[in-house]
């Protein structure tokens, strides 16, 4: 069985995370793309990708007390070891490959960069909705970039919701995490996006150890996390 301490932590996590968006203003709506920037010749555009911080797992939601979790985890635990072992992050490096391809089809200046730092540790901006909560306008020089778009993977694997303990339904495919462009001059964002997929598998999840059905409906979270890029840019 897995080390539940590890999950507790992330629970723990998990359950400030809700307490600081409970107190948080109002969620970032989606930004559709303002392609009027693309009339500029020369604009020059750094692209980020940011991978998830873990291996592939079951991310559990709803399991809210420690018992509980620990009860989930446990319930979890084959799915989990075949996730983390079988699933790497090549599929969504070729998320990242696509953000860079359909960027390269509006603008001839598109390069992927990497920053010395990490977004989190950059200053706060203290602007309203249709900011970055991050101040990126630094980057502006620091790169030689007028735009920068980034594709930040939170979570990928599976998905399951517990009531308590008890399992809501199935594990599901699943693939998170935020698209979002930000115009440097100003810090604005020129596009925002959540990416959330999540897929029920069709016929019987529960096939140890190889769990094909569970593993098709990953893949096509991730089919479906592509197709809403592609939509996008």
């Amino acid at each position: 069985m897995r080390d539940l301490g590890y999950k507790f932590k992330h629970l723990a996590i998990a359950g400030l995370a809700l307490l600081l968006t409970a107190c948080s203003s109002t969620p970032q709506p989606t930004v559709t793309l303002n392609t009027n920037l693309f009339s500029k010749d020369d604009l020059k555009i750094g692209v980020v990708y940011t991978s998830p911080e873990e291996k592939a797992t079951t991310h559990i939601f709803g399991a809210d007390c420690l018992l509980c979790y620990g009860v989930a985890s446990a319930l979890t635990s084959e799915l989990d070891t075949h996730l983390e072992t079988t699933i790497t992050t090549d599929e969504l490096t070729k998320m990242r490959d696509l953000v860079l391809s359909e960027y390269s089809e509006r603008s001839k200046n598109v390069e992927l960069i990497e920053l010395p730092t990490s977004i989190n540790e950059l200053n706060d901006f203290n602007g309203e909705l249709g900011f970055a909560k991050k101040d990126f306008r630094v980057l502006k020089e620091n790169f030689d970039i007028d735009l920068l778009v980034v594709l930040q993977i939170s979570r990928h694997g599976a998905y399951r919701s517990f009531s308590n303990y008890i399992p809501n339904g199935d594990p599901q495919g699943h693939v998170a995490g935020l698209l979002y462009s930000v115009d440097l001059n100003t810090n604005a964002y020129v596009q925002y996006m959540v990416i959330n997929e999540i897929i029920q598998p069709s016929g019987e999840w529960d096939e140890p150890t190889s769990f094909p059905s569970v593993t098709t409906s990953y893949y096509q979270a991730i089919e479906n996390g592509k197709k809403k890029i592609k939509s996008a840019i």
